[in-house]
């Protein structure tokens, strides 16, 4: 039986930053999305913040960080920040 190989830091870097650039592709896809909700909103004359939708996503990915065993705090912070950020975007567009 051989031994399991060990990983290098370079290595695990690589992924790390392989990584990265897919969050960053995915996130570039959602401000699209977001974009084509400013054309809507514009155009039927609703406000940029929806609290009760801004609620729903956030339960909403708290289910899949612990379904996915990740830290629920963390997610929410992260997605918290992205979520406002992009509020104040659509703000700023309508």
């Amino acid at each position: 039986m051989s031994k399991p190989r060990h990983l290098t830091m370079s290595e695990i870097r690589k992924e790390i930053d392989r990584i990265d650039e897919s969050l960053i592709k995915i996130l570039a896809e959602r401000q699209r999305w977001v974009e084509k909700a400013v054309v809507v909103k514009k155009r039927d004359g609703l406000p940029a913040r929806d609290d009760a939708r801004v609620r729903q996503v956030i339960d909403h990915v708290r289910v899949l960080a612990r379904a996915h065993n990740v830290d629920p705090a963390l997610v929410e912070t992260m997605w918290t920040e992205m979520v406002e950020w992009f509020i104040a975007y659509e703000e700023r567009s309508i």
